[in-house]
């Protein structure tokens, strides 16, 4: 494990970090911030206790939906549909928090260089600000989508069985049947739904973290064309130094410039790399799902419960997937404006042989800078608005050929 020692400076980045960390651990998650949960001993171990337990308890359950094929004799075909829905999504999802707890190291090293290192040489206030609001916004957009869809899968449950009589059934499992309406029956069918409830918290806390990383990443590249354009400052306010003092200021501060943008493209290649199974999966889990939910569109009843749960299920796996490729996209489209930062940070002002160093220092700077800075899922497909669109199409396609 990767050990951070020594103080840092206390920012509201690092303390919004480490209330997301908090945030995470108690739904779950690992520990991924530099220093231990700020919560009290006792706590802490519980929390663990019961996060191993929930682990086992929700594999339990996926492993229930796969047995409940050779189980369950009585499904309607509308039943059918919905566990071949639940077993893609939940495995998918259960692999993504899976994958983002065996990179615990490499998360922590991401957090403390966005968090830490990187803001203690240069930090906008204004853009720490606007990362963290974002940060809030897509985050508990999410949780109060996945909330809706959850509530009214049970309130179609529960409708269901005030009109038709049947069980309360909201996920397929292998036991009891879904015709068993007896008191045992009906007691499990619940604490399965309760057992989802806390499936669906692992899913609050992946995804809060992906959404937290990218952001991240993509206003540190902000806050590096604000750093840059800076450097103009140099030569404007320090009116007691002489002309060699400023260009060396200002040369020097270029250089700094330069180290910040070379560790924020390796944050960029890390978070790729924490999340490359995440975007992938997430890519491959909106073509599907969107597909089967058209396909039930077809064949469910034409109730209003039904179609409500499904238009809001419908809109959690395109803003899940949004919310991932939208910010992952921002990343490309902050780092393009950075040459143009460097350009205009004000080498101008230098003049003889410094002029000459400080030009080949920003050539050879804003042609790194004009690299494009791409994550991709599935290792081709961009991270985009247009890729967004594109995969929504698709599901779209593929279901116009189906019917």
């Amino acid at each position: 494990m990767t050990s951070f020692h020594g103080p840092y400076t206390k920012t509201k980045t690092t303390e919004f970090l480490s209330n997301l960390n908090k945030f995470g651990f108690i739904l779950g998650l690992p520990n991924f911030w530099v220093e231990n949960v700020d919560l009290p001993w006792n706590s802490t171990k519980i929390i663990k206790t019961i996060s191993k337990a929930g682990n086992i308890t929700v594999f339990v359950l996926i492993i229930s939906e796969y047995l409940s094929f050779f189980t369950q004799k009585n499904l309607t075909e509308q039943q059918f549909s919905d566990l071949i829905f639940f077993i893609i999504s939940h495995t998918i999802v259960t692999g993504f928090r899976v994958r983002v707890a065996y990179q615990r190291d490499k998360i922590r090293v991401v957090m403390h260089k966005l968090g830490i290192e990187l803001k203690e040489v240069f930090n906008d206030t204004e853009i720490e600000e606007q990362m963290i609001a974002r940060t809030k916004f897509f985050s508990l957009a999410l949780i109060i989508n996945c909330f809706m869809s959850m509530v009214m899968y049970g309130m179609q449950a529960v409708l269901r069985v005030v009109r038709s009589g049947v069980t309360f059934t909201t996920i397929i499992t292998a036991w009891p049947d879904v015709e068993d309406d007896s008191v045992i029956g009906n007691v499990l069918r619940s604490i399965f739904y309760i057992i989802w409830w806390i499936y669906l918290s692992r899913v609050f806390s992946v995804y809060t973290l992906v959404i937290s990383l990218t952001i991240s990443v993509s206003h540190q590249f902000k806050n590096l064309v604000s750093y840059f354009n800076s450097l103009n400052q140099t030569f404007e306010d320090k009116n007691d130094f002489t002309q060699e003092e400023k260009e060396q200021t200002y040369e020097n501060g270029f250089k700094v410039g330069i180290e910040l943008h070379s560790e924020t493209l390796k944050c960029s290649n890390q978070v790729q790399t924490i999340c490359a199974d995440v975007f992938s999966g997430q890519i491959i889990f909106s073509l599907i799902l969107l597909t089967v939910m058209m396909i039930q569109m077809m064949n469910s009843p034409r109730t209003l419960t039904n179609v409500m749960t499904l238009v809001i299920t419908g809109f959690v796996i395109m803003f899940s997937t949004g919310f991932f490729m939208w910010n992952a996209g921002d990343i490309t489209v902050e780092a393009n404006n950075l040459p143009t930062a460097m350009f205009t940070s004000g080498w101008e002002n230098c003049y003889h042989g410094s002029s000459i160093r400080v030009r080949k220092l920003v050539v050879i700077a804003i042609m790194q800078a004009q690299q494009p800075v791409v994550l991709t899922g599935l290792r081709v497909i961009p991270l985009s608005y247009q890729s967004y669109v594109s995969i929504i199409k698709s599901s779209y396609s593929v279901f116009s050929v189906m019917y």
